[in-house]
């Protein structure tokens, strides 16, 4: 009775302090303005209390009040939508994305969920992962984050050119981001198990407002853990995508002995996705033709 109780009345101090912060928040009833078709998975700091609201509640026994609202992305084992994620007791709502994949892609979802779930993740340039869920009724399983409506990096650079000073601000946001990932300490001194993401591309980069990158999709990172054996990292595959793969990746050659050689195959990928920021690029008025390099690839 009394662990049943506590259980009880600390749900319903859960459930007060998630209105309370509500109301003094109060958000516009139409939410962010998500105009952009192309728009993606983005990371914004209002999403903060939405993420203390989905953590707190223990979602493998409710499910979050989310109405999907438009399909805007496709990958191999995953669609993104824009949601709405509903506020308690009101018609507000926050703009959210929904990361479905079906029931027969459990082994990626897993993969990501856990990876999104190690609070040494979090950092201004990963994206801002809110929740996952177990949707046993619709036989799929979810992803919530964070949402921007400036889209992916790909499709970013394929609508605009950039200046110089966007090319400082999105190149060295992006090297944060695998610097953290990369990192064995946190910034506070504290250990940090590596993190390789194994699939780095333009496409798995998104655009926040202010026009820093944050790093998406971490369906096939790794884990370094010095517990993991030859034969575990062996195991671990080879995947990626061919046209971002360094050469020791496609040749099968990668030195499984050395943790760092899976750090820099990240560090090849990063560097054509910083090639094709720079193809982008005005300089003095005029654009950079370096794009034409890239039927090479």
């Amino acid at each position: 009775m009394f662990y049943w109780y506590r259980y009880v009345y600390r749900r319903h101090q859960l459930n007060r302090k998630w209105e309370s912060s509500i109301k003094m928040r109060k958000p516009k009833a139409g939410g962010l303005d998500c105009s952009d078709a192309c728009a993606i998975m983005v990371d914004d700091d209002g999403s903060d209390s939405s993420s203390t609201h989905a953590n707190n509640l223990n979602h493998n026994t409710e499910p979050l009040p989310i109405e999907l609202d438009l399909l805007v992305g496709k990958g191999r084992f995953a669609q993104v939508y824009k949601a709405k994620l509903k506020q308690t007791s009101s018609d507000q709502f926050e703009t959210v994305a929904v990361k479905i994949f079906p029931f027969e892609e459990y082994a990626s979802w897993k993969n990501e969920k856990d990876i999104f779930s190690n609070t040494d993740l979090r950092h201004e340039n990963i994206l801002h992962f809110l929740t996952a869920e177990e949707r046993k009724e619709e036989k799929q399983y979810w992803l919530i984050t964070a949402f921007h409506p400036r889209g992916n990096l790909q499709e970013y650079l394929t609508r605009h050119v950039i200046s110089w000073e966007e090319l400082q601000t999105l190149s060295s946001s992006l090297a944060n981001g695998v610097a953290h990932l990369h990192s064995d300490w946190l910034a506070r001194g504290r250990p940090k198990v590596p993190i390789v993401h194994r699939d780095l591309k333009s496409s798995n980069i998104l655009v926040k407002n202010d026009m820093t990158c944050c790093i998406c999709d971490f369906g096939l990172a790794l884990c370094l853990d010095s517990s993991l054996s030859v034969d575990d990292l062996a195991n671990s595959g080879q995947v990626g995508t061919a046209r971002y793969m360094a050469p020791e990746v496609l040749e099968a050659r990668l030195n499984l002995e050395n943790i760092e050689s899976f750090k820099q195959t990240d560090i090849y990928s990063m560097a054509l996705v910083l090639w094709e920021i720079t193809s982008r690029c005005k300089i003095i008025g005029v654009l950079c033709k370096a794009h034409k390099v890239q039927e090479y690839f």
